[in-house]
């Protein structure tokens, strides 16, 4: 009498095994795509670390493409391939064609992170990674036809997809703003330039800025609504330290030295701490858009004075003992990294009320 010998079970299709994969890589893609748009648009609550990685590249030029945050093309892109992977076979070509379009734009995300900032957001290299994977993945499946039993059905594989968005969304966006610990002014003697800078019966602010870093948009975002506020009894002047890891931050502080030549210095500068895009020709776009001269901006940039003026501002730095930006004066105090608007405000009516 003999043993029957027992059959192995039959081989998964290699297509179906691939559409899962893909569909997986998506999953998760749109997961994180939608914690990063969480961040985006509300204070962080998923990397909310001064000073880290997620935080340099979520305020950085690159990070709103024509004024949309970056994670919303990720959460359609991801959504889109997801779809057509479940789709008939007459999606395959734009399938592939599409997942070609992501191994490109994930390797350009991943150069700007390692060339441009020096710095990598954890958040955006899993999505980054997962369109080069997803990219791979969809290319591979351009000349298959789609399985006849995938290995997960595909409205499980649709609401997979859909928590995958809506979780993070919900949690993120229901939880409370984190209070912004104030920072404490630092009074001391004041460095001769600054001291030289003050006038009575105003409030002095000297601020020390870098167009392109992210921490001095923000700091400008607190600032703005209370110069506002108090009008001519308050005076600012801003000294320009580009700093080399900004690609376009000297362009920038040209761009603003020469607008100043004009009587535009303010509103240029509130224009280049908002602006996606200060290369040499959107800072010129810029400028034509406030109004000034652009011939007589495009001759002050091809002169030595922007360059001139920017030296003489960071040697005002280097004598201020400045080692971090943002950094201000408001009258005697000094501060250093964010500081709220509320701070703000209580030391310019310190200063207004001492004359200045």
């Amino acid at each position: 009498m003999t043993e029957a010998a027992s059959a192995p079970p039959p081989a998964r299709p290699r297509t179906a095994r691939l559409e899962l994969a893909l569909q997986l890589v998506c999953v998760v893609a749109l997961g994180t795509a939608a914690m990063l748009l969480v961040d985006y648009v509300r204070p962080p609550v998923f990397c909310a670390d001064h000073g880290s990685g997620c935080d340099l590249v979520r305020h950085s030029v690159y990070a709103r493409p024509l004024g949309v945050p970056l994670p919303v093309p990720g959460v359609l892109y991801f959504a889109a391939l997801l779809g057509l992977s479940v789709a008939g076979p007459r999606a395959r070509r734009l399938l592939s064609s599409l997942g070609l379009l992501g191994i490109a734009a994930g390797v350009a995300l991943v150069a700007i992170q390692a060339i441009a900032l020096r710095h990598f957001c954890t958040y955006c290299l899993v999505v980054d990674a997962s369109a080069l994977v997803a990219g791979a993945l969809a290319a591979s499946l351009r000349h298959r036809k789609p399985a006849s039993h995938p290995l997960i059905p595909r409205p499980a594989a649709a609401m997979a997809a859909l928590l995958a968005v809506c979780a993070p969304l919900g949690y993120g966006l229901s939880r409370p703003p984190p209070r912004i610990a104030p920072n404490t002014p630092v009074l001391a003697p004041l460095p001769e330039v600054i001291a030289r800078a003050q006038q009575p019966g105003v409030a002095t602010i000297v601020e020390f800025v870098d167009f392109e870093c992210p921490y001095c948009r923000r700091q400008m975002a607190a600032l703005a609504p209370l110069l506002a506020s108090y009008g001519g009894r308050v005076r600012v002047i801003r000294k320009n330290v580009p700093l080399s890891m900004h690609p376009h931050a000297h362009d920038a502080a040209r761009a603003a030295c020469c607008a100043d030549e004009q009587g535009r210095g303010e509103p240029m500068a509130s224009g280049l701490f908002t602006a996606d895009d200060i290369s040499v020709e959107g800072c010129e776009a810029l400028v034509r858009s406030l109004g000034g001269d652009v011939e007589a901006y495009r001759a002050c940039l091809a002169s030595q004075r922007p360059d001139a003026r920017i030296e003489g501002d960071m040697n005002d730095a280097r004598a201020s003992g400045v080692s971090g930006l943002p950094t201000m004066f408001v009258g005697r105090e000094r501060f250093e990294g964010l500081t709220d608007a509320d701070t703000l405000r209580g030391s310019i009516e310190r200063a207004l009320r001492t004359g200045g």
